[in-house]
């Protein structure tokens, strides 16, 4: 019988929805209507390809060649800095790049392997084999899929910028620093920057000169073609555009280019039957990846783990490196999109990419602010560029795996100490500085030591917390701004506190008053707390002012709140706040004097605002009611 009841009321539920939608006057599209509209959303590429134009192909065949020669080497080196084959990263290069296409909303955003995730990926699995960073992949993806569905991606609103400052810092100096012994030709194992910093010191004497020699030169030549695309031939010379071009090309490709030369190197070595004399990556399979399902078990040495025990070993991994990956997406998509961002949409994009790229033997991938901007200057016109720098990448797969066996090691090294430098942000600290955000600083280098000392995965959670610690610090301990004003029928004064009232911030702002009234205790001032600037308030910080009213009542002093917000005064009527206490501006000098208030209103004022900082300010004349005067 319940359960024919509650079918009854679903069913009149439906049927009175039905009439509401088909009611007389009301329009309602047709279901392909509808259906076209939720293919344009989740499938973008149903709705730019319809009117893609041939300029839009020229410019993104022109910016899928150009950013292929930098995820081709870069995704290399970023495998081999997770402690993988060069394979896996091409693999991931590929299916983000494709993937991206269909469902991607940003034409500049770039789903490859970057050297946040490598360093993550290499922080949750250094101690297991290829299966766990595959199923990790998957895993990422998954928790990505929900993110966007559920809507979640509004935790990562709770990373302020310089939590994020402090953690890009940080992972860039690790990502640095692990590459030294690349760079050296040395080999040893380590765990984390000190560790690293240390063996290297140990093993100093096993430095390799011909590693040391390359490492470096490439490292430079690096850097000094990363600066030739800011050189500019003066117009004044024949054939300055094609120079300019070259320059360009070259700048954009230096990465490609480097791992070429050297790799060229190394088979002239070979072909002469000489050893070379640096190290280069060892020998791989090559050909397209084939589909196969993420591992659900695995065995390491006589070890077998199931699919539990995988995901346990794995740790937060699965949820860390997500936010990570979501983050530095919607932070790529605010930089470079003036308008509206569909950050569901791109969750979602994100999260295939992982999905189908497990499937593929790929390793977690995110877009990066590098790559970002070179395929921005590159003209990328619409996200089909990824299909370009896909399909290069695939056809590197299949014909250049052979040979990858000729890259150097100290090559690579270089090559991921030179894009990873420039992510150390410097430039957040002048501003901080000059602005006095001694609070933001100080969450900037304790996210950053924190990830140095504790790891990247617990120094974000520990900055995070700092993060939301000094925000709430700031709610709990408001500006609050006095204004002393006196007229010919006394005087009183005015508090405006510069935020909500929420219980952090309330007893504070309550001591506050409670002090400045006992200042002028004696003459009992009237105290008027403004609140036209307080947008919300809780239910504590309603009894705690319930409190104070009785306190000024009991003391015979005045103590009124100033254009209250209906929902503010709704909240404090509900804790016992009599509407006696609510006042407006207009009927200030009426509530305080009467029927002389009204004849004094026009009468000469002398107004001192005083604020925590100290400055004070006289004014005459209605300088109460007057904002910009008072701020």
């Amino acid at each position: 019988m319940v359960l024919q009841a509650a079918m009854r009321r679903t069913w009149s539920q439906i049927h009175k929805g039905f009439r509401y939608l088909m009611r007389p006057g009301k329009k309602t599209q047709p279901w392909s209507v509808k259906l076209k509209k939720y293919l344009n959303r989740r499938i973008p590429i149903t709705e730019w390809m319809t009117h893609y134009t041939r300029d839009d192909a020229v410019g993104d065949l022109i910016a899928g060649i150009t950013i292929a020669l930098t995820i081709i080497p870069q995704s290399i080196a970023y495998a081999a800095l997770a402690g993988l084959d060069p394979q896996y990263g091409l693999n991931s290069a590929f299916m983000g790049s494709f993937i991206y296409v269909f469902f991607g909303t940003i034409k500049q955003v770039v789903i490859v392997p970057s050297s946040l995730m490598a360093l993550l990926t290499l922080q949750y699995t250094s101690h297991l084999n290829v299966d766990f960073v595959i199923l990790l992949c998957f895993l990422v993806g998954v928790v990505e899929l929900l993110m966007g569905i559920f809507n979640l991606g509004f935790l990562v609103s709770f990373i302020s910028a310089p939590v994020v400052s402090g953690f890009t810092t940080a992972t860039s100096l690790i990502v640095a620093i692990s590459q030294f012994k690349g760079l050296f030709g040395m080999n040893f194992k380590s765990v984390g920057m000190f560790d690293t910093l240390l063996k290297i010191y140990d093993n100093i004497s096993t430095i390799r000169t011909g590693d040391t020699i390359l490492g470096v030169t490439c490292f430079v030549a690096l850097l000094l073609m990363r600066k030739l695309k800011e050189v500019q031939i003066s117009s004044d010379f024949k054939g300055h555009k094609v120079i300019n071009n070259i320059f360009w090309f070259t700048s954009t490709g230096r990465n490609a280019i480097a791992v070429l030369i050297t790799s060229f190197i190394a088979l002239w070595y070979s072909n002469n039957g000489m050893k070379p004399p640096f190290i280069t990556t060892k020998p791989i399979e090559s050909g397209i990846p084939s589909i196969m399902i993420p591992p659900t078990s695995t065995q390491i040495g006589n070890q077998t783990y199931d699919l539990v025990e995988m995901v346990s070993e794995l740790g937060t991994g699965y949820i860390i490196i997500p936010i990570v990956a979501i983050l530095a997406n919607i932070a790529i998509a605010k930089a470079f999109v003036n308008g509206t961002i569909d950050a569901t949409q791109e969750m979602i994009a994100l999260s295939l990419c992982n999905l189908v790229g497990s499937f593929f033997q790929s390793i977690p991938s995110c877009g990066a602010f590098s790559r970002s901007a070179v395929i921005n200057a590159s003209g990328v016109r619409t996200p089909l560029a990824g299909l370009y720098s896909a399909g290069l990448t695939l056809l590197a797969l299949q014909f250049l795996s052979p040979y990858f066996y000729l890259i150097p090691r100290s090559t690579l090294s270089a090559v991921l100490i030179s894009a990873v430098i420039f992510l150390v942000d410097w430039e957040i600290f002048e501003p901080l500085w000059k602005a006095g955000a001694k609070l933001e600083l100080a969450t900037v280098v304790a996210t950053g030591f924190a990830c140095l000392f504790i790891g990247v995965e617990l120094g974000l959670l520990f900055g995070v917390i700092v993060g939301l610690v000094t925000l709430i610090f700031k709610w709990a301990r408001p500006k609050i701004d006095v204004l002393r004003t006196k007229t010919s029928m006394g005087e009183y004064i005015i508090i405006r506190p510069d935020l909500g009232i929420f219980f952090p911030s309330v007893d504070y702002i309550s001591t506050y008053i409670v002090k400045l009234a006992d200042e002028d205790r004696e003459e009992k001032k009237p105290i008027l707390i403004d609140c036209r600037d307080i947008r919300d308030t809780d239910y504590t910080a309603a009894k705690s002012f319930m409190a104070l009213t009785t306190m000024f009542e009991k003391r015979g002093q005045k103590l009124a709140f100033l254009d209250v917000r209906p929902q503010c005064q709704k909240m404090w009527k509900s804790a016992g706040i009599k509407n006696e206490s609510f006042w407006l501006s207009e009927n200030l000098t009426e509530n305080l004097y009467g029927d002389a208030g009204i004849e004094d209103e026009n009468a000469t004022r002398m107004v001192e605002v005083v604020s925590q900082s100290g400055e004070t300010e006289v004014m005459k004349n209605g300088g109460e009611t007057n904002d910009h005067q008072m701020k």
